[in-house]
């Protein structure tokens, strides 16, 4: 058990227990506790450094480095961020949002089910562009998925039956940190009792990752050579290898993945850096060979809390799990590629740090553009420092309630568990609608 208590908790803590769901990353992991006292948050059990900083105000993957929580609206004036009532942030963010022609709401994919139907009703009624943060990454799997037919499985049969696992571009360490022991590799199923000693395990990646340590076999690939890698252990198994040289690995993970009686390949970003589109066309390919004699599973990893909810919801409203753009002059657009920046006049970003993951130079053109932002998030980070306006928000599964959709698409309901002052997500978009 993984016990963490914040600083100046001292001694045992006499307090009931309450389980709760961590949004840590999209395994969404339920078998958490909670000790709380005087409305406030003492302990929690079980709990991996990924879902810690959900809970407290610490850094991922560093709980001695704390992050600065927003405590009231902010505006720009003469070029500081300085706090403004909630009522004038609406007026501003409003302002900025109605006088866009090319207006984009971006991010989504780390809040609740609820606050992402509101953005989807705000870019309709703004004819502005929806961009989940994580469609380079997604969008080729629904891509494949629908080219493919491809085989699909909740967590629980992954872990009660998969006896072959093969990791590409992934390392679940650095995304999904308990998905090794709650389902993939080390987790006991009811098929699978012994864990990792009944499961065969690989990985296929650019570098040596942590993940290398317990697989079976790991194969280090250089870039450029996924394509060749999966053509050639596609013809191996149907036995007609190329005349040309094979890529080192090719024979033996053939040879690996032709003797799964259920298998599963776990895909993360890694897989869509170079020719993403075509990787994970390929990646579907190979699965949907596999699965002709025994089930095989192609799954990402997505370390984003609710990502699988948003796409969800795109395709229930739009029938396509794309990015809509609702002031195409010929209608609806959707893309399964980014949108172009350089468009952009005004940013609503949601649910996401756009500039943490924006290549510099496109970041520096928006603000050489100075392209309004406005951001919605409870704490500081390298987006609300570039932003115009910025709306403290409560922290969805703590502070405030929704619906969430696991990974692999089990929708899971997340409690109020402390009281607060900040309104959430939901409250703010629905606020904006209506001053728009």
């Amino acid at each position: 058990m993984c016990l963490f208590k914040p600083t100046g908790v001292q001694g045992k803590v006499e307090v009931g227990q309450q389980s709760v769901i961590c949004t840590g990353c999209g395994c969404l992991c339920d078998d958490l506790d909670v000790a709380m006292a005087g409305g406030q948050l003492l302990e929690v059990s079980n709990v991996c450094l990924w879902g810690l900083s959900r809970f407290f105000p610490y850094k991922r993957f560093h709980p001695k480095k704390e992050r600065r929580r927003i405590l009231e609206p902010l505006g720009r004036l003469n070029g500081r961020l300085q706090g403004i009532s909630y009522g004038a942030a609406l007026e501003h963010a409003a302002e900025i949002l109605g006088k866009a022609r090319r207006p984009l709401i971006y991010g989504l994919t780390n809040t609740g089910s609820w606050a992402q139907e509101a953005a989807l009703q705000l870019a309709r009624n703004l004819k502005a562009r929806l961009e989940p943060a994580d469609l380079a990454f997604k969008a080729p799997y629904y891509h494949s998925v629908r080219k493919h037919g491809l085989y699909w499985a909740p967590l629980e049969v992954i872990r009660d039956e998969a006896d072959t696992v093969l990791f590409w571009g992934a390392n679940p360490l650095h995304s999904c940190p308990r998905h090794l022991v709650r389902y993939s590799v080390f987790a006991r199923g009811r098929f699978t009792e012994r864990g990792v000693e009944d499961r065969q395990v690989a990985a296929v990646d650019l570098y040596r990752t942590e993940v290398a340590k317990f697989c079976h076999l790991f194969v280090q690939v250089d870039p450029g050579q996924e394509l060749h890698l999966l053509k050639g252990i596609r013809e191996h198994l149907q036995g007609s290898p190329g005349p040309g040289p094979a890529v080192k690995g090719t024979r033996r993970l053939a040879g690996f993945l032709s003797k799964a009686e259920f298998g599963v390949i776990f895909f993360g970003r890694g897989a869509v850096y170079n020719q993403g589109l075509a990787v994970l066309d390929e990646l579907g390919s190979l699965a949907a060979h596999l699965g002709e004699k025994q089930p095989f599973v192609l799954f990402p990893l997505a370390s984003d809390f609710n990502s699988g909810g948003l796409y969800h919801l795109l395709f229930n409203e739009l029938g396509v799990p794309e990015a809509p753009d609702f002031g195409h002059e010929g209608g609806l657009l959707t893309s399964a590629a980014p949108g172009d920046f350089d468009e952009v006049d005004a940013i609503l970003v949601v649910g996401a740090d756009l500039f943490w993951f924006l290549p510099e130079d496109q970041g520096r053109a928006l603000q050489d553009r100075q392209v309004p932002v406005v951001s919605l998030s409870p704490f500081a980070n390298r987006t609300t420092s570039c932003s115009q306006v910025v709306f403290p928000v409560a922290l969805v599964g703590l502070e405030a309630a929704e619906v969430a959709y696991r990974m692999d698409g089990l929708p899971m309901v997340l409690k109020k568990l402390l009281p607060t002052a900040w309104p959430s997500d939901r409250e703010i978009l629905l606020d904006l609608m209506k001053a728009v």
